[in-house]
């Protein structure tokens, strides 16, 4: 071969591939996607988020409990962590209900002494 000839290929290869892959996603947008898959932007976006959501939830999950801290009578300050496995005030058992949230006060309200 000789170098005018070497030169044109190495010009035609590269021109050659990339209509190939320009070409190639034509054909591909007028297959139907395929069952079970969204079909909108809007329904894969929705699914996007709600993998991020379960992704966020394993992370937290992995991040230890821990309850409030106690002053002991010595003036140590003592931060116990807590066993997800076992129910506590903050975790509670999957059937028992949750302790009731004390309600906010009211400004201006009257006090019962």
């Amino acid at each position: 071969m000789t170098a005018r000839r070497l030169n044109s290929v190495k010009i035609m290869v590269p021109l050659v591939l990339a209509g190939a892959l320009w070409a190639g996603p034509v054909g591909a947008a007028d297959t139907p996607p395929p069952p079970g898959a969204p079909s909108t932007p809007g329904e894969q976006a929705r699914q996007g988020v709600e993998l991020l959501m379960k992704a966020l939830e394993g992370w937290v999950r992995q991040v230890p409990m821990f309850a409030p801290p106690e002053v002991t009578p010595e003036g140590d300050i003592v931060i116990r962590r807590l066993d997800r496995s076992r129910p506590s005030p903050l975790n509670p058992a999957p059937g028992e209900p949750a302790p009731p949230k004390p309600e906010p006060p009211v400004p201006n309200a009257p006090t019962d002494l």
